[in-house]
């Protein structure tokens, strides 16, 4: 159930912002992909290995994504 609700805050918050301040210019979104694919695809260390990183990284990586990739859905303020 957890992960449900942090994926989901996540998204529901990158949704929100977007929402809200609408997009920013086109560079900040995609690399706000690249960054997301570049945290999700980095190994994690066996150290750190744990549920609560992985749900962190979920996190960041699911506002990442969806902030970058549903920006064009969203209208820019600058009309």
């Amino acid at each position: 159930m957890l992960p449900f609700i942090v994926y989901g805050s996540s998204a529901l918050l990158a949704l929100l912002l977007l929402a809200i301040f609408r997009t920013r210019r086109w560079y900040w979104h995609l690399l706000s992909v690249a960054a997301a694919f570049a945290i999700g695809l980095t190994p994690i260390p066996p150290k750190y290995n744990t549920n609560e990183v992985t749900l962190a990284i979920g996190f960041v990586f699911t506002f990442l994504f969806l902030w970058g990739a549903a920006a064009p859905f969203f209208g820019s303020k600058r009309r």
